[in-house]
């Protein structure tokens, strides 16, 4: 009898990232479905977590190619727009030219500082972060509160092929969210009294079946991995900023957890859950392969291109307290084998992903800095268009992983 633990899930996808380029997920999930290899879990984070939820709503690969090419998520994408001109003043509009030269000359300038780079934590505080990221962030949403309602109607259309139902695949989000550190959080020594009062967690919205799964039980008797399974991958690079354990949720609202995975700083404002606080987006593990690899026996991930380094990269590093390219580096030379023992040895297919911005370039939502208005304008296409930038999105996906499916004998 085999000493292995048995994950829960045969097949895991990565939906990691992506932006406006989302729809390269639903194609690659086609392709997929295709060759028998449909996902049981997909992992959504940042914009894959949009792509994740028009999963669940239309797990055959017509309706899903069907949703991804109709009005109402047309709607949905056009309701994300930057912030107008009277809605910000021109004080705030300097003040966010000014941040963001910081934060590149802070993550360039100061990586042999660390005295410095503490000193500058410890000015931080929960609310002047919470505050810079809600006013200085460039995007918003109309109607919030009803922002994926038309997308949800879809689901429920009599019309949609409901054979696949019980082949649909389960979804798990992530994101992450900002807490007020207590008295009790510092320890006494020198790094806690530098600390900020402020720590950032990764959230894992789960389905239900890990509330109760072989797999979790295991884990319950075995400390090692309970450590192991549980920790932010991120926490080894800021420790001062995330808190090593990831909180699992399995009673969730998937409108709010994809909300709360697409806020990234910056982008989009954080967005209140009740019981959780305020939450912003899922680039604290944008692609959790270990976790992936925990939960199943093969995984389809992709190979991302790197960050970068004058807006992304010091974004990430100001918020979080970690270079995102080093975090990426880690992820594209993770093996199995580090993982403890007793624990299976999944099997990852990388796919080659890595040019999606060269590839789709102006088959997406595009932005645009205005000198005039000192704001980044997001240009919304007509819906003729969006089809057409949908349909490019989805075949590059679907051709990529068809190409990775056959030079593997898949």
């Amino acid at each position: 009898m085999s000493n292995t633990t048995a994950p829960p899930y045969e097949r895991v996808q990565l939906f990691s990232g992506g932006g406006s380029r989302f729809g390269y997920y639903l194609g690659s999930y086609a392709a997929l479905v295709a060759h028998d290899l449909r996902p049981d879990l997909i992992i959504g984070t940042c914009g894959g977590s949009l792509s994740a939820y028009l999963v669940q709503l239309a797990p055959d690969p017509s309706d899903l190619q069907q949703l991804m090419r109709s009005r109402e998520l047309y709607k949905s994408i056009c309701a994300i727009r930057h912030v107008a001109p009277d809605e910000a003043s021109t004080r705030q509009k300097l003040r966010y030219i000014s941040n963001a030269l910081k934060r590149w000359y802070s993550s360039r300038y100061t990586s042999q500082q660390p005295f410095k780079r503490q000193k500058q934590h410890q000015r931080d505080n929960y609310q002047r972060l919470l505050d810079e990221l809600q006013q200085l962030a460039m995007f918003r949403i109309d109607s919030e509160g009803q922002w994926l309602d038309e997308l949800s109607a879809f689901g429920s259309n009599p019309e949609c092929n409901t054979s696949s139902i019980n082949k649909s695949p389960e979804i798990a989000i992530i994101a992450s969210r900002l807490r007020q550190r207590s008295i009790a959080d510092f320890s006494v020594n020198a790094d806690s009294l530098l600390a900020a009062d402020f720590q950032l967690q990764e959230l894992l919205f789960a389905p239900k079946r890990l509330d109760h799964s072989s797999f979790n039980s295991h884990l319950l008797h075995q400390e090692d991995l309970v450590r192991h399974n549980f920790n932010a991958p991120t926490h080894s690079f800021a420790n001062g900023r995330i808190q090593q354990s990831v909180q699992m949720l399995t009673e969730w609202d998937m409108t709010s957890a994809v909300r709360a995975s697409l806020a990234d700083m910056y982008y989009l404002p954080p967005t209140h859950i009740d019981d959780l606080g305020w939450c912003l987006g899922g680039v604290i593990n944008l692609t959790p392969i270990e976790l992936a690899c925990q939960l199943g026996s093969t995984v389809f991930a992709e190979t991302k291109a790197g960050y970068d380094p004058y807006l992304a990269a010091p974004a990430i590093k100001r918020v979080f307290g970690f270079d995102p390219n080093q975090r990426l580096a880690q992820v594209h030379n993770y093996k199995t084998s580090s993982m403890p023992k007793p624990h299976h040895q999944a099997q990852i297919h990388w796919l080659p992903f890595a040019d999606n911005d060269q590839q789709l370039a102006g088959q997406n939502v595009q932005k645009r800095f205005s000198l005039r208005q000192m704001t980044v304008e997001l240009i919304h296409s007509d819906y003729d268009v969006f089809i057409q930038q949908m349909d490019a999105q989805w075949q590059y996906g679907y051709q990529r992983t068809m190409d990775y499916i056959r030079q593997q004998g898949l």
